[in-house]
């Protein structure tokens, strides 16, 4: 077992460049030097993000890879799909022709938090303007 710096990280080379790429390829480039064929990555964070890099650029030389704490997609990437998940649920929410109070009610079946169920109650178009 051997427990890797990355690039710029505690007794590792430092460079100008730090890219999952160039990392993925230090990572190969210490496997050669152990001459080390085929591996399973353990890693945390940028080490994990490096791990699951490697794997995708060089998939003869990983067996398996272990990811502590870190999905295999960018905290970006997360948030847009959360969006995107919040928004169908809004769209499919059986409110049309209700009155205020009857959408509070089912918006509130589908989305727990008061302040965002309250958010898009204040969104709709009421028919009857007295209960608004």
């Amino acid at each position: 077992m051997f427990l890797v710096d990355l690039r710029n990280h505690g007794e590792s080379d430092h460079h100008d460049s730090m890219t999952y790429t160039d990392m993925a390829n230090d990572l190969v480039r210490f496997l050669d030097s152990r001459l080390l064929d085929r591996v399973t990555l353990i890693g945390h964070n940028i080490g994990a993000k490096t791990a699951l890099h490697t794997a995708s650029l060089f998939p003869n030389r990983v067996k398996g890879v272990i990811s502590l704490d870190t999905a295999p997609i960018g905290a970006a990437q997360d948030k847009r799909l959360q969006t995107l998940q919040t928004i169908q649920a809004i769209k499919s929410l059986d409110v049309v022709g209700k009155t205020r109070k009857s959408a509070i009610e089912t918006i509130g079946k589908k989305f727990a938090d008061r302040g965002i169920a309250n958010m898009i109650s204040n969104n709709l178009s009421y028919t009857d303007s007295s209960e608004h």
